[in-house]
């Protein structure tokens, strides 16, 4: 299997994703790519460990939370008896 200079075509099917999805990441510069003429080019191997990294960032921003654990009361603490 070819690994360095795919198309978007092919690294969208490779991973399962829209071409769409690579070509948005790719701009916003979340994967690594290279430009031949107006065409992007990708190596799959800096794609997966970008993607690993990214995924390892969000995942921990997402853990950090509200010191004490809690973000904000439950509403099941303050609802009425009824």
């Amino acid at each position: 299997m070819k690994t360095s200079d795919l198309s978007i075509k092919e690294l969208a099917a490779i991973i399962g994703v829209s071409t769409d999805t690579i070509r948005r990441a790719a701009r916003r510069g979340e994967i690594p790519s290279t430009h031949v003429g107006r065409a992007y080019r990708f190596d799959l191997r800096q794609v997966r460990h970008r993607m690993e990294r990214n995924a390892a960032v969000y995942l921990q921003r997402r853990s950090a939370g509200a010191p004490g654990g809690a973000s904000r009361p439950r509403a099941t603490q303050n609802a009425p008896d009824w």
